[in-house]
Parts: C-alpha cells; structure tokens; sequence
C-alpha cells in the first residue's frame, strides 16, 4: 500500500482517530466526496491528484495556497494560457513544487479540459456522465474494503489520455472520483456519509461490478 493510500484510507476509516494534520482534517470534514459541480473546483481536484503523484496528500494540502496563487485559483482558461515564461517564474516561488514536467502538464490539462467543455458544455458534464449524475456507492467500500483503482477509473482514465490529460492513471482518477463526490468511499460510520447520502442522489453498485 503506497503513503498515498495509506494517508486516503486514513480519511475513510480513521475520521473519528487522527489526521496527518489539520489541513486533511479541514478537507475531509468540508470537501472530500461532496459531489462537486462547478467547473473551476473539478479542475482544481483534478490538478491537485496530478500534483500529488509520488508525493504525500498532506504535502499536496499544506501548499494548496500556494498552488492556487500560482494558477490562478486553477480557473480552467487563465491555466490554459499560461507560457513558459510564467511557468519558469513559477519555478521561483517558495514552497511551490518544483517540477517543470508537472507544471507544464497542468497547462495542457486545463488546454485539455476547455476542449471537454466546449465539447459537452462543461467539464463537471464530462466526470458526470460516467455515472449517470449519481453517487456510486459500492458495497464494502463503506466498512473499509477500498479499492486503489476499480474498472470505472481504469475507463476513464483511459479516456481522459485519449483526449490529452496527464498524470491521470486509474488510481489517480479513482481518487478524483472520490473527492469529487463521483463516488462516496466515506465510512457509514462518518457523519460525512450521511451528509452525502442524505443530499445528493445516489445509487448503490455491487462491489464485484465496479465499473
């Protein structure tokens, strides 16, 4: 199990016990797998899981000022426009993750989500679709059997490659997924469980059927 999973499945089964610090405490209890519908935080999801490849959530977290000030609080078109003389100068800042090859793959994902968005009208549109406008809640997930990755992430991310994106493997776009509220992988237990189910429409999927 990587640090990344292990910091994921410690927002899922461990809410009531410890965080790494307060900023996962502050997401997950405000954010995590509250079913997003604004274009700007689904971009903003999407790039934070791009950022935290190889990385610790709590790392992603910490600097999440930072990488909003940077990009423009990740409005899709102001990113897309980004040059490289922005980007080098990016590599200047404080506390910024210095990575030329992550950097420039957040410009092309935005470049490659205003295509999505002028394809279907949104890129919200584009995550919804996959599930019909519904929360997927898997059997078992919600008593701690979480999967990295699952046969719904796997096609999307495949898809998403196809249409450009970077950095979205099958277990980065899982994550996004559950972030997003595309899928609860809440505790029943958590009192975000219910908060979500409680709100939103959902739909219960059996765990052996995961796409």
């Amino acid at each position: 199990m990587s640090e990344r999973r292990t910091a994921k499945a410690d927002l899922v089964d461990s809410w009531c016990w410890s965080f790494a610090c307060d900023e996962d405490r502050r997401y997950h209890d405000t954010e995590w797998g509250v079913p997003v519908h604004d274009d700007r935080q689904m971009f903003e999801h999407l790039c934070l899981e791009c950022l935290q490849c190889g990385l610790s959530w709590s790392y992603v977290l910490t600097r999440r000022d930072v990488f909003r000030q940077v990009f423009h609080d990740f409005e899709i078109d102001a990113v897309a426009a980004m040059g490289e003389d922005e980007l080098a100068a990016a590599m200047e800042v404080p506390r910024l993750l210095h990575s030329p090859r992550k950097l420039r793959a957040l410009v092309r994902n935005a470049q490659a989500a205003q295509r999505v968005r002028d394809e279907l009208g949104s890129f919200c549109a584009y995550f919804w679709s996959w599930t019909g406008g519904r929360t997927y809640l898997y059997q078992g997930h919600q008593k701690g059997s979480i999967p990295a990755r699952n046969g719904l992430s796997a096609r999307v991310a495949a898809d998403l490659k196809r249409r450009g994106f970077s950095y979205v493997g099958p277990t980065n776009v899982y994550a996004h997924l559950q972030a997003c509220g595309i899928v609860c992988d809440h505790n029943e237990r958590c009192p975000r469980y219910a908060f979500v189910t409680e709100r939103f429409p959902c739909v219960r999927k059996r765990r052996d059927d995961e796409g």
